[in-house]
Parts: C-alpha cells; structure tokens; sequence
C-alpha cells in the first residue's frame, strides 16, 4: 500500500493494497511524522492482538479501516466525484474540525465552492493543526506559518487529513449539500453558523461573533 511510502511494510488484503494505489502518495513526502497516517484509521471499534507488535497493530487497524472504506462505496463515489479518496478523506476532516454536524455537509460545500473557484480555503483548523492545539480562533503569527496544512499559506487542500473524520462528516464530503455558499462563521455559544456567498455579510457575520464572544476581537 502506498499509505506509509512502502507497499511491502502493509501486506494486508488486496482490497486494502487496491485503496492505497486509489490514495496514491499526495502529501506524504512533506510529513514525516506521525501526521502521515492522520485520517487512515477509520472511526469505530477495532479488535486488535494485544500480543503484536506496534508495528503489526498499525498495519492490521490500516488494513481494516481500507476494507471498510471500500465496502462503504467511498471510491465509487469519490471517481463519480472526479477526486481521490484520499482527497475526500481530507474534505471529511475539514468538515469534521470546522462544523457541528448539523452543519458538515453546507461546510463540506464550501470547501468544494472555493476550490472550484481557486479560492484559499483559509481554516483556522489547518493552522492548528501542526501546533497540536484546537482554538477559534488564530493570530497573525499563526496564519503566517509556512506548513504543509496551513490553508492561509497554501493552496488547495491541507498534505493530509487533520483528524479522523466521521462517518457523518465523511458522508457530508461525499453528499455536500447544494448551495453557493463561500464563508461561513459561528456566531454564538450555542454554535449558530451563518452561512453567505457575500463577503461584506460574511465580515458583518464576524463582528456578530464578535460580540457575541465567540470570536477575540484582539486575534
């Protein structure tokens, strides 16, 4: 599989080795930490072998989270969708670290509107992501740092996924609702999210979080 650079080091079904070509290796090159895998463990429960090795329990959770990807139809879906599975596992994260779940799939449309029109995503989620910390919001500092995932900093989609998506977040990347929406902000405590394709609203949204408290005026 190409999950981990070594096809030999993931000797699981061909299914599973099918799911890594499908993935290809976008990304990995530029992350060589425990960050290459984020995303590849799917949710749920996995029954391991306390006995094994780490190595061999990573393998066997890889493998398995494969089959389930592919007998859940996300290949099928993500060719109809003209992307990589390994691109929609990516969405599905964003998806999962910026939207409560009565918002991913009008989230999992935007990120699809602004790349269609070559838009930054810019997701204060891709910039925390390396600094292994969950804020609102982020500070210019922040959002000047070069990584591989900062979504200010770079185009298109973080190298990786930034978490685990879940299955609803996955379907919402797959099945993203219609709509021409562009920004959106959480506005208050109860997590309210508007949603706009006009950036003047966009910023009158933010200043309503703003005062709402949701957002640090000082960031």
């Amino acid at each position: 599989m190409c999950f981990l650079h070594d096809r030999q080091r993931l000797r699981g079904s061909g299914v599973g080795v099918r799911l890594g070509e499908c993935f290809g290796r976008r990304g990995f090159r530029c992350c060589r930490d425990h960050r290459r895998i984020e995303g590849l463990i799917g949710p749920g429960t996995w029954n391991v072998n306390p006995s094994a090795s780490p190595q061999e329990i990573l393998e066997s959770l890889i493998s398995a989270s494969s089959e389930h990807y592919v007998r859940s139809g996300l290949l099928d879906t993500a060719t109809a969708m003209s992307m990589s599975p390994y691109n929609v596992l990516v969405v599905a994260s964003l998806v999962q670290r910026e939207a409560k779940p009565q918002d991913f799939a009008k989230v999992a449309r935007v990120i699809y509107n602004r790349l269609a029109e070559h838009r930054k995503l810019e997701f204060d989620s891709t910039v925390n992501y390396p600094l292994d910390r969950r804020e609102v919001a982020t500070t210019d500092g922040d959002r000047g740092n070069s990584t591989p995932w900062n979504t200010y900093a770079n185009d298109g989609l973080p190298a990786t996924p930034i978490c685990s998506p879940s299955g609803d977040a996955l379907k919402a990347a797959e099945h993203p609702e219609d709509g021409d929406w562009l920004y959106f902000v959480t506005i208050d405590p109860q997590g309210t999210t508007l949603f706009t394709r006009d950036y003047q609203q966009h910023l009158a949204n933010i200043e309503l979080a703003k005062r709402n408290g949701v957002l640090d005026s000082a960031r």
